[in-house]
């Protein structure tokens, strides 16, 4: 865990382990959709472009569904030494400078878990939908780190630790609230003829009874990735070392003594043709 004030920078180490919970929180998120790029029926794209691609887990599924299509994945980290489809293809890029392609270039682009680390993400998401071709989609999932905080008192490092990680992304001019703007911003696009919305609550304990089994699922695999995450993240001082092992505690025990729930926005938005 660090604590930065410049720009957004992946703070987590770059390694096997890393591409590995990677993968397993994109494969739940795409099992979660029914494997497929969403829930609407957009045809045969021939190009696609993947914003953010981390592992490369989601350009690999795309590839796979669409095996007559190029799949482009940009990222400001290269992809980990993996297979690829021969239809996948790699290029790094820093999303914050101006895009090398002209408007209008793909069927499909897709970015998840991205915008709400950068700055301005708003003018960024704008620049996105300039490169959706008319009549294709944009694909744009986000989060929202809830600040309910009130069934955490039997769980303080909990607490603390997700206020850390708010205080952080705000410290680097990113918005950990960034998916509860996410539907009006594209509603309020002229870009845009159809805006779809899922939103889920995801549990870091106690799962609701009742829950979809799909959303349980995911819901598992997130509180494993993320604790993985936590534990995995580097400390500075003594503080937090002990913030860090408090969290690592409370997500091994069992019980339905705390209680915290974030929300995911899955998007599907078509482009004016």
């Amino acid at each position: 865990m660090t604590d930065s004030t410049t720009k957004p920078e992946y703070i987590l180490p770059v390694n096997e382990t890393e591409w590995d919970r990677l993968d397993a929180q994109s494969n739940a998120m795409d099992k979660l959709l029914g494997n497929k790029l969403c829930p609407e029926d957009i045809g045969q794209p021939r190009k696609i472009l993947e914003i953010g691609a981390g592992s490369g887990a989601w350009a690999i599924h795309a590839a796979k569904l669409y095996p007559e299509a190029d799949v482009l994945a940009i990222d400001m980290n290269p992809l980990p030494a993996r297979p690829l489809p021969p239809n996948v293809s790699y290029k790094q890029f820093n999303v914050l400078e101006p895009f090398p392609f002209p408007k209008g270039t793909f069927d499909i682009v897709h970015i998840r878990l991205t915008l709400c680390h950068l700055p301005d993400a708003s003018s960024v998401l704008s620049r996105i939908i300039d490169l959706v071709a008319p009549g294709g989609w944009l694909l744009a999932d986000e989060l929202n780190w809830s600040e309910n905080f009130e069934g955490l008192d039997n769980a303080p490092s909990t607490k603390a630790t997700l206020l850390f990680i708010i205080r952080l992304t705000q410290a680097a001019k990113g918005d950990p609230h960034f998916g509860t703007t996410l539907k009006p911003y594209l509603e309020s696009s002229s870009q845009l003829s159809e805006v779809h919305v899922r939103e889920v609550d995801v549990s870091l304990n106690a799962i609701p009874d009742g829950t979809e089994p799909l959303l349980a699922e995911f819901s598992r695999t997130f509180k494993e990735t993320f604790t993985r995450a936590i534990a995995d993240a580097p400390t500075q001082t003594p503080d937090q070392k002990e913030m860090q092992q408090g969290f690592l505690a409370d997500m091994a025990r069992d019980g339905a003594d705390w209680q915290y729930t974030l929300q995911f926005y899955f998007t599907w938005s078509k482009k004016r043709a």
